[in-house]
């Protein structure tokens, strides 16, 4: 049966390679803009953890929701033997509060954060995106970062003295002036505008904190994420919350989420073009083979059997056109990982979306199998409603077609 179904595939090459054709053009469709949509998502999730959120952060159980100093990690002690403990490296400590920053005219707002900058560098890429001056030492002590529309706001440049004016752990208010040493241009307005970074040691000192911590950044591989999160929760208890990337800024994985169904929209769109040529091919085939059909019935081929046959076609021209199709995709995201597709003249307009200027392409392996195995079950779709038709032909009327 399988070489018979073959045979009738290879009889029409023309029409054959037509239908192959068209399955492999819609199939490599679809992995490539899987790849550059799989290629944007990863790359803005990446960016979002690496750049300052980092992947899990460890709390006082109520501070991210209600960040306040008296909400200090319990033990930070403990939670870094948990993640040393579970072969964890990349952290850092930091400590959150408010402040009013104040320059030569003007004030503002803003979220004053101290990192040990040893620490941060192998946590996350936030002094990587200083581009004026210079991130903070850890031998610092009066020197401040900026985000570039926080400094504009403020009317400071790298040098000048800016003050900031806080409340200690007691309720007491708190004021030094520092130097401003660098200046952020992330493109994320979170960070260029009501943020300011100081030295650790010097942010414990002037709230009265001593050794003190507000949260505790990890940085992980994707694969690591539940797991550890799953370890941390269960070693810590209530006392703390261990919030992971997308618990804290849900709106992101929410988006992406949202992104991949209107793919998925278009994957089904796709589908039923192929469907449709598959089904034509198929159906015409079967309409140019009824006296065939009607000699083969009359020789004992059952009903089942002609279908089967039927179905056995569509599906060759199927799987043909699926390899074809995914080498062709495959290629695509291959060579666009590599050279990449330059976004930087709308860098302007997704930058806060923490996108890089060059999108590399990379496709994940759940969509990759969907597309394929969604692109076969629509082959063999297609072919039902032509194998029904050739199972309900009568022996002798298909003989007698003309």
């Amino acid at each position: 049966m399988l070489s018979l179904a073959w045979r009738n595939v290879v009889r029409n090459a023309r029409r054959s390679l037509i239908t192959v054709s068209a399955v492999a053009l819609g199939l490599a469709s679809l992995i490539f803009l899987w790849g550059f949509n799989d290629g944007v998502h990863n790359t803005m999730m990446r960016n979002l953890q690496q750049v300052i959120v980092g992947s899990i952060q460890v709390h006082a159980n109520g501070f991210f929701h209600h960040p306040q100093l008296v909400k200090t990690v319990p033990d930070s002690g403990l939670v870094i033997r948990l993640l040393k403990a579970n072969g964890i490296k990349n952290f850092s400590y930091r400590l959150r509060t408010f402040a009013l920053a104040a320059g030569e005219d003007s004030s503002e707002g803003l979220v004053l954060l101290g990192m040990n900058p040893d620490m941060e560098k192998k946590a996350t890429r936030i002094a990587a995106k200083v581009d004026h001056g210079r991130f903070i030492h850890d031998n610092d002590e009066a020197a401040c970062v900026l985000g570039k529309t926080t400094a504009r706001n403020l009317g400071v440049s790298i040098g000048d003295d800016v003050v900031f004016l806080t409340e200690d752990r007691y309720g007491a208010l708190a004021a030094e002036k520092l130097t401003l040493v660098g200046i952020i241009s992330s493109g994320e307005m979170g960070i260029d505008r009501g943020l300011a970074i100081i030295p650790l040691g010097f942010l414990q000192q002037m709230t009265a904190m001593g050794g003190r911590h507000s949260e505790i950044v990890v940085q992980l591989p994707p694969e690591r994420l539940e797991p550890v999160t799953a370890v941390l929760r269960a070693k810590l208890g209530k006392s703390y919350e261990v919030l992971r990337w997308y618990d804290m800024y849900p709106m992101m994985k929410q988006w992406v989420e949202l992104e991949n169904a209107f793919y998925y929209i278009f994957l089904s769109i796709v589908l039923v073009i192929v469907a449709a040529g598959i089904m034509n091919t198929a159906l015409m085939s079967m309409l140019e083979r009824m006296h065939e059909f009607g000699v083969m019935m009359a020789l004992g081929c059952g009903r089942l059997r002609l279908a089967a046959m039927v179905v056995t076609e569509s599906l060759l021209l199927g799987l043909a056109g699926i390899m074809a199709g995914t080498v062709a995709g495959l290629a695509l995201v291959y060579y666009f990982h590599g050279a990449g597709i330059d976004l930087s003249s709308q860098m302007d307009s997704v930058a806060r979306f923490y996108l890089n200027p060059v999108i590399h392409t990379e496709i994940d392996n759940t969509h990759l199998l969907d597309t394929v195995m969604a692109v076969l079950a629509a082959s063999v779709a297609a072919s039902i409603w032509p194998a029904i038709r050739a199972a309900r032909l009568e022996p002798v009327e298909a003989i007698h077609h003309a």
